[in-house]
C-alpha cells in the first residue's frame, strides 16, 4: 500500500458515523422505559448538556417522544447541567439538593416537573 492509499484510509475511517455518547443512550432509551398513565398531562422538557447535548422530551399520559435539539415552542420544565451531572441524576447516583439549584449546577424553571419526570420511568 502507498502512502497516498493509507492516506485514504485513515480518511475513510475518520468518516465513520461516532459512537452514539452515554446521553444519547438514555434518551433513545425513554420510550421503552415509559410507563403509561404516569403523568396526569402532556408536558415537554427540554435538556441542555453541556455545549453539545440538546434534547426535548414530551410526554403524555399515553406515551413519549424524544427529539434531538430544541423544542418547536417553549417548554413546561426545562434542565440545563452538564452531562456528568444528568447521567449521575438519572442513574440514581446523585440526588439533587436545593444547593444545586442555588449554585447553579443546575438550572431549572421547575425542579418539581424534574421529580415528575424522573418518576415517569422504570429503570
Amino acid at each position: 500500500m502507498v502512502a497516498s492509499d493509507r492516506r485514504r484510509g485513515a480518511a475513510a475511517q475518520q468518516e465513520v458515523w461516532p459512537m452514539p455518547s452515554e446521553v444519547s443512550k438514555v434518551f433513545e432509551k425513554l420510550p421503552t422505559l415509559f410507563q403509561k398513565g404516569s403523568v396526569k398531562k402532556a408536558r415537554t422538557y427540554y435538556f441542555s448538556l453541556d455545549d453539545d447535548e440538546k434534547w426535548t422530551v414530551s410526554l403524555t399520559p399515553d406515551g413519549c417522544d424524544v427529539a434531538k435539539g430544541r423544542p418547536d415552542g417553549d417548554a413546561d420544565c426545562f434542565f440545563k447541567a452538564s452531562k456528568q451531572m444528568f447521567l449521575d441524576v438519572w442513574s440514581g447516583k446523585y440526588t439533587p439538593s436545593a444547593k444545586d439549584f442555588l449554585m447553579g449546577s443546575i438550572k431549572s424553571n421547575n425542579p418539581m416537573l424534574l421529580k415528575e419526570f424522573i418518576s415517569a420511568f422504570k429503570k
